[in-house]
This record gives C-alpha cells, sequence and structure tokens, in this order.
C-alpha cells in the first residue's frame, strides 16, 4: 500500500468519495469551456463566411449572396469581392445580388 494514504476504509472512502467529486466538477468546467470554445469557432465561421460571397446557379441567371445568407444554403461556389464585381458588371453572365442579403451593399454599390 502507498505511504501517502491512509490504512483505514473509512478515510479511504472518503478521499475517494472527494476525488469522483473533482473529477465530475472538473468534468462540468471541462463541457462549458468544450461548448465556449464550440460557440466561439462558430462565431469566426461565421464572421469568414460573411467577408466571401456565393453563388446560386440558374439556367437563366445566377443570384449572388453574402457567404452566410441562409435564403441560399450552398457553399460549392464562393467568390472574393472582386470576382463577384465583374461578375455583376458582365451582362453575359446575368448575375444578379440577392435582395434579402444585399451583397451589393456591402460591396458599396448603390443600384446593385
Amino acid at each position: 500500500m502507498p505511504d501517502d494514504l491512509p490504512p483505514d476504509v473509512e478515510r479511504l472512502e472518503t478521499l475517494r468519495t472527494w476525488h469522483v467529486m473533482s473529477l465530475a466538477r472538473i468534468d462540468r468546467a471541462l463541457a462549458v469551456a468544450r461548448q465556449r470554445e464550440a460557440e466561439q469557432q462558430e462565431r469566426r465561421e461565421r464572421a469568414a463566411a460573411e467577408r466571401r460571397f456565393k453563388v446560386e446557379p440558374g439556367l437563366d441567371q445566377q443570384i449572388i449572396h453574402r457567404g452566410g445568407c441562409q435564403k441560399w444554403t450552398g457553399t460549392r461556389s464562393y467568390l472574393d469581392r472582386r470576382e463577384v464585381l465583374l461578375a455583376i458588371h458582365d451582362d453575359a453572365l446575368n448575375v444578379k445580388p440577392c435582395p434579402v442579403c444585399r451583397p451589393d451593399t456591402a460591396l458599396g454599390l448603390h443600384d446593385g
């Protein structure tokens, strides 16, 4: 038996109970910390998505959305600011800004 532990059952059970309770407190704190980190990561990802743009494909016209727009949740076709500006100003592409998330406003265009 290790020297630093008491030899009797009663004190050993007390130590065990204290350690189980401490472990439960640590587990609760760990769960809270993990949840906080997950929420922070989600906020970072949402902010990064807002800086990007996505294209909703269509037969006659494409719709440009901000990356975080929930009107269209597809994420296959991300564009950067320069690509969106080129697409919006190219009449042959027939690209229109989403009327809900208004990427034209985010790009500083007055009449998308």
